[in-house]
């Protein structure tokens, strides 16, 4: 994808398509807008534009390590891309509808985040689907079938415990991706390969499985390393249920943009919006941060918070080591899509799934109310489905449901977002062997932090504040 600025976006003409690919690039008014996540009162700009510490990008990762930064009493200025902050996360208003339009779940297992949310006093709630006893699940073979989750569950159980094997051997210690080299063994295998590999189990769960994994993975289940799926189910404690309940049951009450708030309220650093950064040029005594306007900003320490898709989109000098570069040229696995969806009448609590290679591969219900059912689906790859085309969507859904009538479906489009240029991280096959240390490694004044290579929780809201705290460490540790 061609590299534009913010002014060439907009100047483009606003179809619904570009608003949904560019929203929170820059402000406009249309059915899907980003709710506000600001700042409260930040320092006066400084007038020499000179910082103890630049952080570019305004995500969980950015806005915890400002937080981490200005805590240790460094005059802080944060540069965020977007029009708003939160990364590849926001909570939308969708006719007068509060919905998530990316990150969205939340779980005690997953301390970085839980910390946060109990410190700064946030709720949950659940989401309806997440429990639903029936599954209309669509097989390989085109057949559609319809089941309940409390009587397969225990027989898809113990598919899963065939698919994940030894994974207290291989990943012994989920949070220190390098504390065993057991994982090099295993990492050039994909979440595909795996299922194809099992034997003992029916042909309906290993279309569970690929179902089940690509809707985590984002992702294709050939293109997904059988290891990150392994790191997720030792996460949450080597079982089904808390994988399941981690990755797809709880969202912060509020909406994900009292988390990024309550975060940036108690750092207060000088925030820029709608300020993308083109180049970084580190000399001998400082570091220069350059703008696409041609704004530079100079600093002792600068981290960057640019996810691993855009790295190879800015000019470093010097250059940076060549893992990091390769990294980003190959891009990670987590291409797929994100969509809320409208029916007409009341359907009542159901999931729906499918293997990787359909439009979708998990739908389930959020609410139900004034008639109508709202649903959250995913699938793999947007060349599939057009999430914001009423038609196609309900083609789509139409795969599990015969009859439903979507009135409307709206998503955002991450891999036409500039400033990502994917979904969540899932890595492909080789690449934590090949590149997840190099990614984590400062160059000199640079220091490199995000969700993408994350130790823990690799791709969600806690890996990013887990990189967020270890970036404030680090700049602590060159600055003093």
């Amino acid at each position: 994808m061609e590299k534009r600025s913010l002014t060439e976006t907009l100047s483009e003409p606003l179809t619904r398509r570009r608003f949904v690919a560019t929203a929170g690039v820059a402000a406009s008014a249309a059915t899907i807008a980003p709710l506000g996540s600001l700042a409260a009162e930040a320092p006066a700009p400084s007038p020499s534009g000179c910082y103890d510490v630049i952080i570019i990008g305004g995500g969980f990762c950015g806005v915890t390590a400002a937080r981490e930064c200005r805590r240790a009493g460094y005059r802080t200025l944060l540069l965020e891309a977007r029009n708003r902050l939160g990364g590849r996360t926001f909570t939308a208003d969708l006719n007068g509808e509060r919905a998530e339009m990316g990150g969205t779940y939340v779980h005690w297992s997953q301390p970085y985040v839980w910390s946060e949310i109990k410190r700064s006093g946030l709720g949950l709630r659940e989401t309806m689907g997440a429990l639903a006893d029936k599954l209309i699940f669509r097989r390989s073979n085109g057949e559609v079938v319809t089941l309940s989750n409390s009587r397969e569950a225990p027989r898809f159980e113990q598919a899963m415990i065939a698919y994940m094997g030894d994974s207290r051997g291989i990943v012994p210690l989920p949070h220190n991706p390098f504390g065993s080299d057991e994982y090099r063994k295993f990492d050039g295998i994909s979440s595909a390969e795996r299922v194809a590999s099992l034997r003992g189990i029916s042909d309906l769960h290993r279309d569970m499985l690929d179902a089940y994994f690509a809707n985590d993975g984002g992702a294709y289940a050939d293109n997904l390393a059988w290891i990150e799926t392994l790191r997720w189910y030792a996460l949450a404690g080597h079982n089904l249920m808390d994988m399941s309940d981690s990755q797809l049951r709880f969202q912060l009450k509020d909406g994900t943009k009292s988390l990024i708030n309550a975060l940036m309220a108690e750092g207060g650093p000088e925030l820029r919006l709608g300020t993308p950064v083109s180049g970084v040029l580190q000399e001998e005594s400082s570091i220069t941060v350059i703008t696409t306007s041609g704004e530079k900003f100079r600093a002792s320490a600068v981290v960057s918070t640019i996810p691993l898709n855009v790295l190879k989109d800015i000019d470093w000098h010097p250059s940076l080591k060549e893992g990091k570069l390769a990294a980003s040229r190959e891009t990670h696995a987590g291409f797929g899509t994100m969509l809320h969806v409208i029916l007409e009448g009341d359907y009542g609590n159901l999931n729906c799934a499918a293997p990787s290679h359909n439009p979708l591969n998990f739908l389930f219900t959020d609410a139900i109310a004034n008639g109508h059912t709202h649903l959250i689906g995913y699938g793999p790859n947007p060349e599939l489905l057009d999430v914001n085309d009423t038609q196609s969507v309900q083609h789509a859904v139409r795969l599990f449901i015969p009859n439903a009538k979507v009135s409307q479906a709206f998503g955002y489009e991450w891999t036409l977002d500039p400033y990502s240029k994917g979904t969540w991280c899932t890595l492909r096959p080789g690449m934590w062997s090949k590149y997840l240390r190099d990614l984590q490694e400062p160059r000199g004044k640079l220091i490199f932090a995000s969700a993408d290579w994350a130790n823990g929780w690799r791709g969600f809201i806690d890996g990013a504040i887990e990189q967020g705290l270890e970036a404030g460490r680090r700049v602590k540790a060159l600055l003093g």
